[in-house]
């Protein structure tokens, strides 16, 4: 078959990169990017708490808030407090041992990948005009204390700064992990174990298997 898509849309991926690996970048990458820029401050010198480090999403967050100069905070399963640390972060917290309420304060932006309970204990470690900034709750905003600010983000298409993310990825700078590969019969199985905590990185779907 064949799809339509305006060319203007898309991004060339790099000759070093594979197909399985091109496909783990762009959601989980641009989720990532987008959701560290909400709190419209600089990250340099700020204090950054992500939840859900070790997943797509936030192995990236972790590299591009080291990145951008900030001390980084993160949660992680005990099997991938390695990984998160290699990845750049300063304190990683491990939420099966560890009360992250009672290790991490005056948090100036936490980014919630994970919801639930988790993001309703994050208020109390808040910064006065620290930012909560959720991909895992849309009620997010009604979710807030009285004081506090919530921001649910809603992913745009930017293929300037894809590229960009390709070429970090390509030479080296920007580390991409893959969990898994799967084929379509395992696609229930992988979603379950996606649910409940898998290994670190992204879950690709490979339909050619």
């Amino acid at each position: 078959g064949h799809l339509l898509i305006n060319a203007e849309k898309l991004v060339k991926t790099p000759a070093v990169l594979s197909d399985i690996d091109a496909a783990a970048v762009p959601v989980a990458a641009m989720t990532a990017w987008q959701v560290l820029q909400v709190a419209d401050f600089d990250l340099r010198g700020r204090r950054v708490l992500i939840h859900g480090a070790a997943g797509g999403v936030g192995s990236f967050a972790v590299q591009f808030a080291k990145t951008a100069g900030a001390t980084v905070y993160a949660t992680a399963s005990t099997k991938s407090v390695a990984h998160v640390q290699a990845l750049g972060a300063d304190e990683v917290i491990d939420y099966q041992k560890q009360n992250f309420e009672l290790l991490a304060s005056n948090i100036d932006l936490v980014i919630d990948l994970v919801g639930g309970q988790v993001l309703d204990k994050s208020w109390a470690v808040l910064s006065p005009g620290g930012v909560l900034a959720s991909i895992a709750a849309t009620d997010v905003v009604a979710r807030a204390p009285a004081g506090r600010r919530g921001i649910w983000l809603s992913v745009k298409p930017d293929t300037a700064r894809l590229a960009t993310i390709a070429q970090e990825i390509a030479d080296g700078s920007l580390r991409s992990t893959i969990a898994e590969v799967v084929g379509f019969d395992d696609l229930a199985p992988a979603i379950e174990r996606n649910r409940t905590g898998h290994a670190p990185g992204k879950i690709v779907l490979d339909l050619t298997r």
